[in-house]
């Protein structure tokens, strides 16, 4: 039968966390005998021993152990079945017969506690399964060889004609945290090598040579309250299963208070469980069963019931955590008659953030905190782009502290980068991270997944030493970031690393500058963006690709941290390219960020057809930003188009034809509505007048402006007009929407600065073009409903509206 991990008492952890300080130079120099010579000169006398009947993922050890040993020193050491082992010296790994004769018998350890000892001459690397000894080898690698992993591709593997250890070497831990999921998997050795232990957010099948993984049972990892009603055949004929909206209509969420709802949760968890031990043995893998089973609500950032039953229980605990939690806990009493040693997971999330009061997750229940960035607007409001300990991050600190104090196991959903961004931009939070992850740890947290993948526009700088950095400090948070961030640096860029390491220390005194959450103030008004910013930064990297001195991978390093800075100057250029001292040329900068585009594409994968067409257009963008219109000239002007201009639907569905070519758009692309909106089957019914406007999804009044054009404000000519939408005060949830179905809908939070106390006002306009008989009688062309560009235009409250 599976079982809990097991967790090692506070000292355990504390003596663990001291081992971990102990460097080969520390031990050889308290060694009172001679050491251990593993190899010399390309030679060793030891064999690698593996028990009887060994692991996957023990051989794999063994190979690990045998090829860095060679690359290291040379020597090639055979590896041997324990029964066939013919004496002399050896390395045993595994629960070998050596071990449990040394009192280092691994049976009931956790799965990735590990144990390395020097005994009579042998060495003994053990641990348990799956993980322990993998993870022992590594640390012997690691302390002893000093082997690093630096990214998929990079490895240090230092040569030596002496690898020994001390005779008297005894060490032993695990991990700190349970669950080690960086949500951007380089794969497979190199991630392993690291000691993450969760891949894919955990759904995907791993290996049985790297230990498996830490896997969630069925549906799914997070948002599966919808997964487990999706096969009710009576689902749409019992509305009461279905949360409450205030005004008495009927959410997607489920309602939570519903004895029935509740019963068919469990029945269906038990279905979930029974399938996944099936399809296990089955495999004949033997794979470990999973052991924790999310129930997360659904996501979005409302979905509250306001049923009686649901509002008296939100009332009772002081939060609507509570009801989800009482929902939670009865489900895990239920299943725990059965099934014991399984932990339901579920979550504290946008609307059931608030801490409850008069009940507490059982022992089977563990939590997952996700604070979701400044720029979604949640409260408390959290920069995640700098350390919890941060004062911006007060509040959310708080939260996290208050919920440590309730629950007996904890989860984290973290984010290392910014949603809904439209430019690239540079900043790092290598340090804030380090801060971050000392602060969980003390706070009891368990398991560990973040956001980090680098994907649409969340590239950031440095991201192979926040990988890096991140991956160790979830081994032992407790460790000092300097030694990790110098190591990185020293062996990644070479003779390159002073003028790198200068480059990350300015990038964090700039950005500390900024006195709001920067996900929340929109690049243009960073004051720390100037063109001192930009021409230091050009400098330092100018003086690292010549300290690289040719080699082409350190160079390659080198110069993907222009990526974010290149993109951010072009689209600051305007603002930037002034008479003085400014040694760039628009189009060789374009020129150069196309390179770096394909170069992190060849590098990290994630190339499409879809994001190299984004690319390119945003390129275009760059290289010629249409100019603005006589009218606006002289004015404060945002300007929406290009790759700034993303009109999706409010339901997040695709857009039938989206972004179209249209040789009459600004940069040769618009955003039209033909036959169809969302779906096939619900046509576009041109014959409505056409409709734009401004909406506040969270603050009243919801509809600030709805203008409806009167026939005869239609052009005839059937080309692109200006039209003024009105005035707005920028707020974080301010929309432009248009067409009567609100398909087309732009959140201008690039408006938005979290810095300023007042919010500046702006004047809103579109580019619309309309076509066809639908709204030019006679016109031949097919009904089309098109904008290429919307500009915000700064103004005073008091001033007379255009």
């Amino acid at each position: 039968m599976s079982h809990l991990p097991h967790l090692p008492s506070a000292n355990h952890i504390l003596s663990v966390l001291a081992m971990a300080a102990v460097s080969a130079a520390d031990c050889l120099a308290s060694a009172s005998a001679a050491p251990l010579i593993l190899a010399r000169d390309g030679h060793s006398e030891y064999a690698l021993v593996l028990a009887a009947q060994p692991a996957a993922a023990e051989r794999f050890a063994a190979e690990e152990l045998a090829l860095f040993l060679n690359r290291s020193t040379g020597a090639e050491l055979p590896i041997v079945a324990e029964p066939e082992y013919s004496g002399g010296r050896g390395i045993f790994l595994g629960p070998t017969a050596q071990a449990a004769k040394h009192g280092a018998d691994p049976a009931g350890w956790g799965e990735e506690e590990w144990a390395i000892r020097a005994v009579d001459g042998h060495v003994i690397v053990t641990g348990g399964r799956p993980r322990g000894t993998l993870y022992g080898v590594y640390e012997l690698l690691e302390r002893v060889g000093g082997i690093r992993f630096l990214d998929a591709r990079t490895e240090h593997v230092p040569r030596r004609n002496v690898w020994s250890v001390p005779a008297d070497l005894s060490l032993r831990g695990q991990p700190a945290f349970c669950r080690r999921e960086i949500g951007w998997a380089r794969g497979q050795p190199f991630d392993v090598r690291l000691r993450m232990n969760s891949f894919a957010n955990a759904w995907r099948e791993i290996e049985a040579q790297y230990g498996y993984c830490l896997k969630y049972g069925s549906p799914y990892t997070t948002h599966t309250h919808h997964r487990y009603v999706a096969d009710w055949p009576d689902l749409f004929d019992q509305p009461d299963f279905f949360a409450r909206t205030q005004r008495g209509g009927r959410d997607g969420q489920v309602c939570m208070s519903h004895p029935e709802v509740r019963r068919r949760f469990g029945t269906a968890l038990r279905r979930y469980v029974q399938k996944d031990r099936q399809a296990i043995r089955d495999s004949g893998t033997g794979a470990p069963y999973p052991r924790h089973y999310a129930l997360v609500p659904d996501d979005g950032s409302s979905g509250q019931c306001f049923c009686e039953r649901c509002q008296t229980l939100a009332n009772r605990y002081g939060s609507y955590a509570g009801v989800v939690l009482e929902f939670t806990n009865e489900i895990a009493e239920d299943i725990a008659r059965d099934y014991p040693d399984l932990v339901l997971v579920t979550s504290a999330y946008t609307y059931y953030r608030d801490i409850p009061t008069g009940i507490r997750p059982r022992d089977n229940v563990m939590v997952r905190i996700a604070q979701l960035g400044a720029e979604f607007n949640t409260a408390p409001k959290r920069d995640t782009l700098r350390s919890l300990l941060h004062p911006l991050n007060a509040a959310p600190r708080a939260e996290w502290e208050a919920w440590s104090k309730i629950c007996p196991r904890l989860d984290v959903h973290d984010y290392w980068g910014p949603w809904g961004q439209q430019v690239v931009w540079p900043y790092a939070n290598v340090r804030g991270t380090a801060e971050t992850l000392k602060f969980y740890h003390e706070h009891g947290l368990q398991h560990f997944f973040v956001e980090a993948a680098l994907s649409d526009h969340r590239f950031y700088s440095f991201p192979d030493l926040q990988y890096y950095v991140g991956a160790r400090l979830l081994l032992d948070p407790r460790q000092a970031v300097e030694p990790l961030i110098d190591e990185f640096l020293t062996l990644y860029y070479g003779p390159a690393a002073p003028p790198m390491r200068r480059l990350l220390e300015y990038l964090e005194r700039r950005q500390a500058e900024e006195p709001g959450m920067l996900a929340a103030v929109p690049p243009r008004n960073r004051a720390y963006f100037d063109r001192a910013f930009f021409l230091e930064t050009h400098a330092l990297l100018a003086e690292a690709e010549a300290r690289a001195g040719g080699d082409p991978d350190v160079t390659a390093r080198v110069r993907q941290e222009r990526l974010p800075l290149d993109e951010t100057m072009l689209f600051l250029w305007d603002a930037l390219d002034r008479p003085g001292d400014w040694p760039f040329a628009r189009g060789a900068v374009a020129d150069r960020l196309e390179g770096l585009y394909a170069a992190v594409y060849a590098k990290y994968g994630g190339r499409s057809d879809a994001r190299v067409a984004a690319d390119r257009a945003r390129l275009a963008y760059l290289r010629d930003l249409p100019p603005l219109p006589p009218r606006f000239a002289g004015q404060q002007v945002l300007d929406l188009c290009g790759p700034l201009l993303t009109l999706v639907s409010g339901a997040g569905r695709p857009v039938p034809r989206g972004r179209a070519a249209d040789p009459d758009a600004a940069l040769g692309q618009a955003w039209r509505i033909d036959e169809h909106v969302w779906t096939e089957d619900r046509p576009a019914e041109h014959e409505k007048p056409p409709q734009f406007g401004l909406s506040d999804t969270q603050q009243p009044p919801k509809f600030l402006v709805r203008r409806v054009l009167a026939p005869d404000e239609i052009p005839a000519d059937e080309q692109y007009h200006w039209h003024y939408v009105g005035r707005m005060q920028a707020t974080p949830t301010m929309y432009f929407y248009a067409h009567h179905s609100w398909v087309f809908d732009q959140r201008l939070f690039a408006a938005y600065n979290a810095a300023l106390p007042d919010q500046k006002h702006y004047d809103a306009y579109v580019s619309l073009k309309l076509e066809g008989p639908a709204y030019v009688p006679g016109s031949k062309k097919p009904n089309a409903f098109s904008i290429d560009r919307l500009l915000l235009v700064e103004t005073s409250p008091g001033a007379t509206p255009p």
